[in-house]
């Protein structure tokens, strides 16, 4: 697999990763863990519906759920990472990582049911037999919980993928700033400094999503790449990006973010004097206060 296949499989699955984790998922992740517990305290398997009462239960299975849930995650953002690596992002790669997660996490998982069997059963396995038994049924339940977070996580892969591969619609009506600007965009939107001159960073980027460079967007360790065909993510340091497109025409006009010249196509100025860039693919950049001088000084604003 060629370096730039390499970054955006590998960056594409750690973006929809690090989604799943963001705070706006945070909702998500606490309502499927509440629901697992919330089933495992009404079936009352494991002994736990005979020997424990409803607020025990809750409790006992809080404790196991919860503690395998955040170990299994943390493992498999690892797995997954390293199976990506050796062997690419397919999907039956995925489920290979899954799998092995699932019964790498249970070792220190089966600890914590171990603690809340003691605690709660007044039991406590200590032959070989009973800590394997123990470690099998901790390990069946890891992949389960791996296996619903997996398919859940499905959409939002696809929707990344989608994402990256799909072009942006490109506004049709005529640009507010100035005729000009959009003139000078060819058939693949690419303006005329764009062509003379080609941005290394394009190199990192798939065949398809190759094009006249709009729009760059740091996402933390992640740099979104938005062209006049599509967007990629590459796994990479935003100044290492601002490096590579130091020869084209455009400017950085926010902390995360570095425009074209020839994508703007609009200015708007909002309440407080600051500015908001319209570009041709439909993105709408802020421009910070600390950036405004140069884009004034350069004529953008």
């Amino acid at each position: 697999m060629k370096h730039r296949d390499f970054s955006q499989a590998t960056g594409s699955v750690q973006f929809t990763i690090r989604e799943w984790f963001s705070p706006k998922r945070l909702g998500v992740h606490l309502l499927g863990l509440l629901g697992t517990v919330a089933l495992l305290v009404v079936l009352g398997p494991f002994g736990t519906w005979d020997n424990l009462a409803v607020a025990d239960r809750l409790a006992f299975w809080a404790i196991t759920v919860g503690v395998n849930w955040i170990v299994a995650y943390a493992f498999a953002y690892v797995v997954f990472n390293l199976t990506i690596r050796a062997f690419g992002s397919r999907t039956r790669t995925l489920w290979a990582g899954l799998l092995l997660a699932s019964v790498i996490a249970a070792l220190p998982g089966t600890g914590a049911v171990w603690l809340a069997v003691a605690t709660y059963l007044d039991h406590r396995p200590t032959d070989a037999f009973g800590v394997i038994e123990l470690y099998l049924k901790v390990a069946v339940l890891n992949v389960s919980i791996g296996a619903i977070v997996f398919l859940l996580t499905r959409r939002a892969r696809m929707r990344v993928r989608l994402e990256v591969e799909s072009p942006p619609e490109v506004e049709s009506s005529p640009p507010e700033r100035s005729t000009d600007t959009a003139a000078s965009h060819d058939a693949h939107g690419r303006g005329a400094h764009d062509a003379a001159v080609e941005p290394a960073l394009l190199a990192r980027l798939p065949a398809e999503s190759r094009g006249a460079l709009l729009h760059l967007r740091m996402q933390d360790h992640y740099v979104e790449v938005h062209t006049a065909v599509g967007m990629a993510l590459l796994l990479m340091r935003f100044r290492d990006a601002l490096r590579e497109v130091e020869d084209a025409d455009g400017l950085r006009v926010h902390r995360s973010h570095w425009v074209a010249r020839a994508a703007v196509v609009g200015v708007e100025r909002r309440r407080g004097g600051s500015f908001v860039l319209r570009l041709v693919n439909g993105n709408e950049v802020p421009v910070s206060r600390s950036f405004a001088p140069t884009l004034k000084d350069q004529g953008w604003v």
